[in-house]
């Protein structure tokens, strides 16, 4: 079969570069892949190539038009195979995470066709803008923007090339909105300012040809801490992006400064993370930018023979950011983990597994050395794994090779999803069993969940008592180990001290130290004690 070509430099070290999974691996990913018409399940890595398992070590790459390597009938397909996470899944089953994605976006587009008629307002974006009506901007999302029958289509990790696939592949068909409110760029920081002003450049000329009618407001890319040597790049592609202003029917904004302290960096009270405004401060930082303009534009009649904007550089040589593709990161980033260098799990003796939670030490890495790098830890933790992908990890080839002497566990991001606190404990509970018939040298640990909500009283905390008191039970102190350390984040009251405990939106450096100071004893004694 012919070899497709392709120009794009690849935002990611493309699967195929990587190393053959471990015999047997590829039984797992026929297992968890949805299959349509053809003899062997479709890999849609994350440059949007489709590829073909033909046997245990080789891959093959199936002829088709470069970028749209995740068709719409493969969408359709998860939709019905996977229905709700939780409807149909349970975290005892080993399952794969990248369906979620699929799901997210099958969401949007129900919800497009069922309130296209209302919808006057689209905000379109990352988990920055995901965060409008999830806890930090919920608020003021319901107070000013859900009257005019706003959508989200932010979602997190997306960068240009994710959100250009997603308008293409159905939820702006039955819209006519108003506005559109677009923010994109940083995910895609790895590229040439050029490259991702392109990209940005090219969902807006989708858009304005999509939809004739709407506005748009862009607005620059927010300056961020976590990766300082991003910002001179920001500000290229801000400059760049900022020429797509018509005065007509597209508008430029950039109001980053808002959120800087006077001595020029990122207010840590707001930028919790040092990339997403993740309080509610800061999104009455950024309404007061937006809104007034929301309301005059509601006003206004569209603008006849309003042509978007000719990209004012040279075509990139890096169309990567313009090129639309469905993301399939969960599955890149176990291929990854199984790729470590043999060297390093031969001396790794202290394994971490979780969610984003547990991937956020990467953010805290300063203390995560100095706490763990005696015992040459791994973190193969993957964010928006749910315990039953936990499971699947365990059971598909992350543990090859590997001979750690303790295995930490931790579940955090799903308490406030449907899934019942004994279905969430008994997935982790199964994930910790596996662990310790692969390694049978090795030690469990099982870290409790954090506290969440404010206040004692909160139906929350009660969830994640059950959830605990379950793993406890489950801990036989022989080889699997259960430890809670979540009064290490409350106030003597009960109420959650701000930002001690990591969590999903919000994790500061001084929560990890807190969590390294409550389970440094635990994690000592089983470091230094022979397993019975």
């Amino acid at each position: 079969m012919k070899s497709e070509t392709w120009t794009r430099k690849p935002r990611y070290q493309s699967l195929a570069k990587l190393p053959p999974l471990p015999p047997g691996q590829y039984d797992a990913l026929r297992q968890n892949m949805v299959v349509h018409e053809m003899p062997g399940p479709i890999l849609v890595d994350s440059d949007g190539l489709r590829r073909r398992i033909i046997d245990g070590n080789h891959r093959k790459r199936i002829a088709g038009k470069r970028g749209y390597g995740f068709p719409l009938v493969f969408l359709a397909l998860l939709f019905s195979a996977f229905g709700s996470l939780y409807a149909q899944s349970k975290p005892v089953v080993p399952v794969m995470n990248d369906e979620w994605r699929a799901e997210v976006h099958g969401k949007m587009v129900e919800d497009a066709k069922a309130r296209a008629d209302q919808i006057k307002i689209v905000f379109v974006g990352d988990s920055i803008t995901a965060r409008w009506t999830s806890s930090p901007g919920e608020k003021i999302w319901k107070e000013k923007y859900a009257p005019y029958g706003a959508i989200n289509l932010g979602i997190s990790s997306d960068g240009t090339e994710n959100v250009l696939w997603r308008l293409q592949h159905g939820v702006l068909d039955p819209l006519h909105p108003t506005m559109i409110i677009l923010l994109i760029g940083t995910n895609d920081l790895r590229s040439e300012p050029d490259a991702v002003a392109y990209g940005v450049w090219t969902i807006v000329d989708y858009v304005r040809k999509k939809l004739p009618d709407a506005r748009i407001l862009v607005q620059g890319i927010f300056p961020r801490e976590d990766k300082p040597e991003y910002n001179p790049r920001i500000a290229q592609v801000n400059a760049i992006i900022s020429r797509l202003d018509d005065g007509k029917m597209v508008k430029y904004v950039y109001f980053g400064e808002k959120f800087l302290r006077p001595d020029g960096l990122l207010d840590p009270d707001v930028f919790t993370d040092k990339v997403h405004p993740n309080t509610p401060e800061g999104f009455r930082i950024w309404d007061a930018q937006i809104y007034p303009l929301v309301q005059q534009w509601l006003q206004l009649a569209p603008m006849a023979n309003a042509p978007p904007p000719a990209f004012p550089l040279p075509v990139p040589a890096d169309l990567g950011p313009a090129t639309p593709v469905a993301r399939n990161d969960w599955l890149f980033r176990h291929h990854r983990i199984l790729s470590t260098p043999v060297a390093y799990k031969k001396q790794c003796q202290l394994l971490f597994l979780g969610d984003q939670v547990m991937n956020q030490w990467d953010r805290a890495r300063t203390v995560f050395r100095k706490e763990y790098g005696e015992y040459k830890p791994l973190n193969f933790s993957i964010w928006n794994n749910r315990p039953e992908n936990i499971l699947w990890q365990v059971g598909s080839g992350t543990l090859d090779g590997l001979h750690p002497k303790l295995v930490v566990i931790q579940s955090q991001a799903f308490f406030n999803s449907p899934a019942t606190a004994e279905d969430l404990a008994a997935g982790v509970e199964a994930s910790a069993r596996l662990v310790v018939k692969k390694i049978p040298a090795a030690k469990v640990l099982v870290i409790g969940g954090f506290p969440m909500g404010e206040r004692p009283t909160d139906a929350i905390r009660a969830k994640i008592s059950s959830y605990n008191a379950q793993l406890a039970k489950a801990a036989d102190n022989k080889r699997i180990f259960f430890l809670d350390i979540g009064k290490a984040f409350l106030k003597s009251d009960g109420t959650l001290e701000k930002g001690a405990a990591p969590s999903v939106q919000a994790y500061t450096e001084q929560s990890f130290v807190h969590w390294a100071d409550a389970q440094r004893d635990t994690i000592a004694t089983l470091m230094g004690s022979a397993t019975p």
